[in-house]
């Protein structure tokens, strides 16, 4: 019989912050101003109360996979390597219409952490958040890192002889992920540094 898996370390992304900020302290901020502002519409262009991400504890169980925190209010926060633990946490914590949030012609949000959830080995997520002083506050998945596929020719130039429509379909099959209105729209292969030695693919969304 194979090696049962070992546990793999929690996940180092957020240690390249060299800031004592975190994704809930800076939108628990932008949250206050808002408060602070009798102008400001108190609930977001869906509906939902403004600072949601705060109060759910969304911005809490994405901190520890963010890559990238906003410089300033109209800029995006970025995480990557999402994994099972954090996705099933998303699930439970955000409602039917913030996990029918979709990019673009991406698989829907709650599509891509259910994925997460049924495949932990295989597949991380990665998107965005943007915060609760624009209206338009959310958190959304541009796509999903997949270990554990074969390594298919996928070619720059897409020609006749790449084979990035197999991985796709490849993709969806295993993982069911079938709610994207079109494939990806980048498909790369890459190393995480948060687990060296482990190819994956990644599929981005535009």
């Amino acid at each position: 019989m194979p090696e049962p898996r070992r546990p793999r370390a929690p996940h180092t992304a957020a240690r390249m912050l060299r800031t004592p900020d975190t994704l809930h302290t800076l939108y628990a901020t932008q949250l206050a101003v808002v408060r602070g502002d009798p102008a400001a519409h108190p609930e977001t262009d869906l509906g939902d109360d403004r600072g949601w991400l705060v109060t759910s504890g969304v911005a809490e169980a994405v901190q520890p996979f963010v890559t990238h925190l906003p410089r300033d209010d109209a800029d995006l926060a970025r995480y990557a390597g999402l994994d099972a633990g954090a996705a099933a946490t998303l699930l439970d914590r955000l409602n039917p219409h913030q996990l029918d949030d979709r990019q673009n012609d991406a698989p829907t949000l709650g599509s891509l952490l259910r994925a997460a959830v049924a495949h932990p080995d295989d597949v991380e997520v990665h998107g965005y958040l943007v915060g609760p002083a624009r209206r338009d506050e959310r958190i959304t998945a541009e796509g999903i890192d997949v270990y554990g596929l074969p390594i298919f020719d996928v070619r720059a130039d897409h020609d006749s002889g790449c084979q990035c429509e197999l991985l796709w379909d490849t993709v969806v099959t295993r993982l069911g992920v079938a709610d994207a209105v079109t494939g990806p729209h980048e498909v790369t292969l890459r190393m995480n540094p948060w687990r060296p030695n482990e190819p994956c693919w990644r599929l981005w969304w535009d």
